[in-house]
């Protein structure tokens, strides 16, 4: 079991308001809205977190590059994965 798994078997056993709370300590730390995809859409919606939350509520963005591996959440929770904002999250790609 790696890192990512880990830490969703820890999530799905957290109190939903803990979980809340992780999510937000999550939040805190995300580069989305620094990324060359991110789009004025999304920040209008206030998106971000994609790796966790999945696909952008707006109209698909161009994929111009992606910060996804410098992001602090991306060794935290074990990822390997990018462009979720296109994609989907992690649990997503890793599922297909």
């Amino acid at each position: 079991m790696d890192k990512f798994e880990e830490m969703m078997q820890k999530m799905q056993k957290m109190s939903e308001a803990d979980r809340n709370k992780a999510m937000a300590d999550a939040r805190s730390l995300c580069t989305c809205p620094a990324c060359p995809t991110y789009t004025d859409c999304m920040e209008g919606k206030h998106e971000a977190l994609f790796c966790a939350v999945g696909k952008t509520g707006c109209a698909p963005p161009q994929k111009k590059a992606c910060i996804c591996p410098t992001c602090p959440i991306t060794p935290m929770m074990g990822l390997r994965n990018s462009y979720y904002c296109i994609l989907g999250t992690e649990m997503d790609l890793r599922n297909r």
